[in-house]
């Protein structure tokens, strides 16, 4: 199909709005020119970071369970877990549907981080959330800490996808100053799609893109589309042919395993991507918490071990951590409806070929309370700053705009370091009161 000059510019002059790649990733296609234009900073890795949200608040307390303390089966007599405990240490369990996450750990590759949190906790979901995606508890901050890593580092260099939220909506983790990350449901995002108000029929708009490229002109502006219009259609092409040929090497469940076999599949298909963020909800268990929540940590356990051992054989085991977060825990004491309340401290994991498996943090006590809550042990952005240092080639003063300790889940640690906590944080391997204490490992 031959399509005139007079019919191009009609399209050009529309300013290319009768295309677009998916719902979400033309913004992501307008940058790609300019992304080029730009000498960023070198990334001397090929590591890769998956970042998992466990929305709604997840109960850390009946995540990792102490055992046998007498606190915690007072405080929640009808929904605390008795038995089927999975044991990490002599003191802590995890959940018994945590089956999976037992396994990696006793793989050695799954980090277990207690008392995870910040001063001054928030127990609303849309502020907590914030807090914990800007990593600034003491400001609102309109861009996120994997936006600020984004720009720092990842700014101008080759790949055709930097970072990916998969999700209908990107999250503020993931908004940066300068670059758009773009936010994927499925592989068919990455196609062209047409714009139904356009006079145009489907065939006509996608020729007339195509034949942008061959169009001869002097004007920088017609240029300019031209070069955004075939870049569309080349990065569009190339994602799909890359991907094609995944085949899972493990059993990936329902929900938040889909989306981390959609992950593997863009790992699978070398696209430069070193950022990867998916989320899973309904860990808001206000009421009749036993049962659901069990399940819910079923889900997610079997989802990560399934996206390890499928990283694993594809021969990526090394190359990918994945961390996993809920914007607060909940709190000690059962409500009357069989469920918990809004808290705030809670565990975060870290899982990988290359983590140091084992617990990390002192375990917070279950007498010694803030207004009914457990009082953190570990800063959220000490997890933060020693993926971002150690793991992302970053910054992470830059990023985190301070600076925060190490943990010890990916190596040594840099005692020098150590000697820059967060102002009235607390130590993570420092004592506790006796409850229940597991000292940092590494």
């Amino acid at each position: 199909m031959k399509v005139s000059r007079r019919e191009m510019l009609r399209v050009g002059l529309g300013g290319l709005g009768v295309i677009s790649l998916g719902g979400t990733v033309p913004a992501f296609v307008s940058k790609m020119a300019f992304a080029n234009e730009v000498a960023g900073s070198n990334v001397s890795n090929d590591n890769i970071l998956v970042v998992v949200q466990l929305s709604g608040g997840n109960d850390g307390l009946n995540t990792v369970i102490p055992r046998g303390n007498d606190a915690y089966m007072k405080a929640r007599p009808q929904i605390g877990v008795k038995d089927r405990l999975l044991t990490l240490s002599d003191g802590l369990t995890l959940n018994p549907g945590m089956t999976p996450f037992k396994e990696v750990f006793d793989d050695g590759k799954l980090a277990v981080i207690n008392g995870c949190g910040y001063p001054q906790p928030n127990r609303s979901h849309f502020r907590s959330m914030e807090i914990w995606h800007t990593a600034q508890p003491s400001k609102y901050e309109p861009s996120g800490w994997l936006g600020h890593y984004v720009d720092h580092v990842l700014r101008g260099t080759e790949g055709l996808l930097k970072a990916v939220n998969i999700g209908p909506e990107l999250p503020q983790a993931l908004i940066a100053d300068e670059e758009v990350v773009p936010s994927i449901q499925s592989i068919d995002d990455f196609r062209i799609r047409t714009d139904p108000n356009t006079s145009f029929d489907a065939k006509m708009e996608e020729q007339i893109i195509r034949q942008l490229n061959a169009e001869k002109t002097s004007s920088p502006a017609v240029q300019y589309l031209s070069r955004q219009a075939t870049d569309a259609i080349i990065e569009a092409d190339e994602v799909r042919k890359v991907v094609a040929g995944y085949k899972p090497d493990a059993d990936y469940p329902g929900g938040l395993g889909q989306n981390l076999k959609l992950i593997a599949q863009l790992i699978s298909g070398q696209l430069g991507t070193k950022l990867f963020y998916c989320q899973t909800g309904g860990f808001d268990t206000h009421a009749n918490q036993l049962g659901q929540h069990e399940r819910l940590l079923n889900n997610v356990a079997a989802s990560i071990q399934a996206f390890y051992n499928d990283m694993k054989k594809k021969g990526y085991g090394e190359k990918v951590t994945v961390m996993c977060f809920s914007e607060f825990g909940r709190r000690v004491a059962q409500n009357s409806s069989g469920g918990t309340d809004h808290g705030a401290a809670g565990p975060m994991f870290v899982a990988g070929g290359k983590v140091k498996g084992g617990l990390y943090g002192a375990y917070p006590s279950l007498t010694d309370l803030d207004d009914g809550d457990l009082k953190y042990t570990t800063d959220f952005r000490a997890v933060y700053a020693t993926l971002l240092d150690k793991w992302l080639n970053g910054d992470s003063d830059a990023v985190l705009k301070s600076r925060y300790d190490h943990l010890a889940f990916l190596g040594p640690v840099d005692k020098s370091r150590q000697r820059f906590g967060p102002t009235g944080a607390p130590k993570t391997n420092g004592k506790g009161d006796g409850d229940t204490l597991m000292m940092m490992q590494g």
